[in-house]
């Protein structure tokens, strides 16, 4: 086995663990939504990503690991760290609305709260 699928597969163990924590809070819709978003800009820099798809369920590692052994395995690892980058901000990014989107409603009932007293 080479270094390069064993950087996959550590990825892929990551992103399984990532979506199984997520999903339950954001649903995997939304988790999906985010992680194609992500992998649309991270392509843009590393196209050997391109092989990496979003289904249903989380990623599809198949076709990128096919492409594997072609690409390398220096590239590999930095296409996915700048993919896991992209997510991690894109959550979050999300992850900070839905806090200061709270902070705002509970601030708005604390004031209205005071103003009937």
């Amino acid at each position: 086995m080479s270094q390069t699928t064993d950087t996959v597969r550590v990825y892929q163990r990551v992103t399984a663990i990532i979506w199984q924590r997520l999903s339950p809070t954001f649903g995997i819709r939304t988790i999906n939504a985010i992680a194609k978003n992500a992998l649309a800009r991270a392509t843009r820099e590393h196209p050997a990503l391109a092989a990496l798809k979003v289904g249903a369920d989380g990623l599809e590692w198949g076709a990128l690991e096919a492409r594997v052994a072609a690409v390398g395995e220096e590239e590999i690892g930095a296409a996915l760290e700048f993919f896991m980058d992209e997510f991690f901000e894109a959550v979050a990014t999300l992850i900070g609305r839905l806090v200061i989107n709270k902070l705002f409603v509970e601030a708005e009932e604390e004031i209205r709260k005071e103003a009937t007293e």
